[in-house]
């Protein structure tokens, strides 16, 4: 097994934990789609279109936009016991979004099948190592067909609030005193509540950069403050991110 797929199965276990699943529960069924990420949704994707939802969790975009009245949903998910609960929570709301649990670096589906595809909550950079990212980067753009569209979201390494932080951070890895487990600058293992949890933290240029060269057209990206103000329970939830709009070419 490689270091990176060794990773994977770390972020595969924290996010089996049952107290991991209750909080993603919690957020589907208590919180809903963002504001930002409904006008964004809508501004992008027809209801008649065919969507994939990857690192869907317990299913809280999937089910948020079936109530949108979207009508061909599926859910992609790492983790089998938010898979379980993704599909628990569907039959009790009675809405026909169909759940899998997968790997987004090795996606089981035909090329060009879905007209779009959204990696929400920041859960592309929560794929350790740049290439494993990348992989999954081209995976989504092999299966989304040719003027098909990727919304995503990441936190930005350049918010003022974080610069000392990524200062320090820097002067530790010229010195090569970064923690043994962080593969790229910009990762971090951070202890919290509910176990060690692993996200990469890019630039925006480094977005753009990683999209360019899996094929992606770069269409628009905004933080998601300029795009809607979020209620206090959303901002509790989830911190400042930016968000992305990429279009595979005709």
């Amino acid at each position: 097994m490689s270091d990176n797929q060794a990773k994977i199965g770390w972020v595969r276990e924290f996010y089996d934990d049952p107290a991991v699943v209750e909080h993603y529960r919690r957020a589907t069924a208590n919180l809903g789609l963002w504001a930002s990420e409904e006008i964004v949704f809508k501004r992008v994707f027809s209801q008649g279109d065919r969507i994939v939802d990857l690192g869907t969790g317990t299913g809280r975009i999937a089910i948020g936009m079936a109530e949108l009245g979207f009508k061909h949903l599926m859910g992609i998910e790492l983790s089998s016991e938010m898979v379980k609960e993704a599909r628990r929570i569907a039959r009790i709301l009675e809405l026909s979004v169909v759940f899998r649990q997968g790997d987004a670096t090795r996606l089981q589906f035909e090329d060009d099948l879905f007209d779009g595809a959204i990696f929400g909550f920041n859960g592309l950079m929560q794929i350790p190592g740049k290439d494993s990212r990348q992989t999954a980067l081209r995976e989504i753009f092999r299966i989304v067909r040719p003027g098909g569209a990727l919304v995503f979201t990441t936190h930005d390494r350049q918010l003022s609030k974080f610069k000392k932080y990524w200062q320090d951070e820097k002067r530790l890895w010229e010195r090569g005193k970064q923690k043994p487990e962080l593969v790229d600058f910009g990762d971090r293992w951070e202890d919290t509540p509910m176990g060690k949890l692993f996200i990469h933290v890019p630039t925006p240029e480094e977005i753009r950069t990683a999209l360019k060269e899996s094929g992606w057209k770069c269409e628009w990206d905004s933080l998601r403050s300029t795009i809607a103000s979020e209620s206090p329970l959303i901002r509790e939830f989830s911190d400042e991110c930016r968000f992305w709009v990429a279009r595979k070419p005709e």
